[in-house]
């Protein structure tokens, strides 16, 4: 078993993340040396799950150049992770330049939609609530922007990988 190290930056705060991988998806986990008991379920495409201390949250993972773009419960931020190993992984909305395109994680139903086409949004701005696994989960603008298209409504049932939204910068 191998550590693994990362200086991880989040809201220009550094934290020193360190992780053993114990196997079946369970990892131990240190951030600045304080250990949280996680286990993982990252399929090949899409989010993953992850359980922390008997709380479950759902967490997708986007690269944004050298950051990553994390939405994890519906809470989103950018981090910039240092390790050269990093391997390189896009899941649920991808980034183009300057455009946040929000696609359905996995399949579920739209519980509600907090945007309109036009409608100016700033970074941490709820977009989407999506129901999935009997748990609801918030999307959240990961940078400002002004809403280009909106292609989903309250109670619509969507499949893995359908477009919800646009966002351009």
């Amino acid at each position: 078993m191998s550590r693994r190290r990362y200086h991880v930056t989040v809201a220009e705060e550094v934290r020193l993340v360190e992780i053993d991988e114990i196997g079946d998806g369970q990892v131990r986990v240190w951030v600045d040396g304080t250990e949280l008991p996680v286990d993982t379920r990252f399929p090949p495409t899409g989010p993953g799950s992850l359980l922390v201390g008997g709380t479950a949250y759902l967490i997708d993972v986007v690269e944004d150049g050298e950051d990553l773009l994390l939405a994890v419960g519906g809470w989103a931020t950018r981090a910039r992770v240092e390790d050269p190993r990093r391997r390189r992984r896009g899941r649920g909305a991808t980034a183009a330049a300057g455009q946040q395109r929000l696609v359905a994680p996995m399949p579920g139903r739209v519980v509600a939609v907090h945007v309109t086409p036009g409608a100016r949004v700033e970074t941490g701005a709820p977009l989407v609530v999506l129901e999935a696994m009997k748990m609801e989960n918030e999307f959240r603008a990961t940078g400002a922007g002004v809403v280009r298209e909106v292609r989903v409504t309250p109670g619509q049932a969507v499949n893995a990988g359908d477009l919800l939204l646009v966002v351009e910068a």
